[in-house]
């Protein structure tokens, strides 16, 4: 389903960032990544901890710019990095 949304999506010209907690699940994402590549999250993950992504640079304005961000494995994710 994800792979039919992306793609319909990204046919009409829209941006859609995918991405995965683990490498080999990125694999199989179209243009995946992981998260911690992507979003910039640390690892290990630890409460005091912030994504490394600094305002105005190219990474933020694409996440402002994209209609749809797929995270498959989310729900297996640290609660550090999905908590604000």
């Amino acid at each position: 389903m994800w792979t039919t949304l992306s793609s319909t999506l990204r046919s009409e010209g829209k941006i859609v960032l995918t991405v995965a907690l683990s490498g080999i699940t990125s694999l199989l994402l179209p243009g995946g990544r992981t998260t911690h590549s992507k979003l910039k999250i640390p690892v290990p993950t630890l409460e005091h901890f912030v994504c490394n992504i600094t305002k105005g640079s190219e990474l933020s304005n694409l996440m402002k710019l994209a209609n749809l961000i797929i995270w498959d494995e989310a729900p297996m994710a640290h609660k550090y990095c999905l908590k604000h």
